[in-house]
């Protein structure tokens, strides 16, 4: 499949902070891979290779252009920020890593970058959560949502990541606070 992008570098920086002068050669392998990560698991295999061909023949149109336009066109570019941000600051040539420096700004605290990645997330996250239910209250419009196969990557429902493990424990276990303290001993 060739290498076909959801958004276009203007749709990126008029849709995020990032600054017009930041060099798409910076930004495009962060979009690729934002759109791996969060498009094609939310889509899967089949319904992304769907766009992308349509994209390359310049037939897009009806629900898979408002897919594309309104729902990965929101949700894209700040998945892309998530990732370029961390690697914005930063330089890699012949074998080391540089950090870049500005003369009229000072640089965030680790602490105020995590806390602006965190944002940059959760926004995203959120149009990540309406484009699956964009698609799933619309499946007659996506046939190929349900026909992955063999390695073909599944659409996942699952959006949020909270980091705790919710599920509830298994018939015949039970994990009390007790159980759950006193298990170093």
């Amino acid at each position: 499949m060739a290498y076909v992008l959801f958004i276009s570098e203007n749709k990126l920086k008029d849709s995020t902070a990032v600054n017009l002068n930041v060099d798409v050669d910076i930004l495009l392998p962060f979009v690729r891979e934002a759109q791996k990560l969060y498009v094609e698991t939310a889509l899967g295999t089949e319904l992304t290779n769907h766009l992308k061909n349509q994209i390359i023949a310049g037939t897009l149109a009806g629900a898979d252009k408002t897919l594309v336009d309104e729902y990965i066109g929101d949700m894209l570019p700040g998945y892309s920020l998530y990732h370029a941000l961390p690697y914005l600051r930063f330089k890699v040539e012949n074998g080391n890593v540089y950090s870049k420096t500005s003369e009229t700004g000072t640089p965030l605290s680790t602490a105020e970058a995590q806390h602006l990645r965190e944002e940059i997330l959760n926004t995203a996250s959120y149009y990540r959560e309406r484009m699956i239910d964009y698609i799933r209250n619309n499946t007659a419009s996506f046939p190929d949502y349900s026909t992955n196969s063999g390695a073909d990557v599944n659409p996942s429902i699952d959006n949020y990541y909270a980091g705790m493990n919710l599920e509830r424990p298994r018939q015949g276990t039970e994990l009390t606070l007790r159980n759950f303290l006193n298990a170093g001993d």
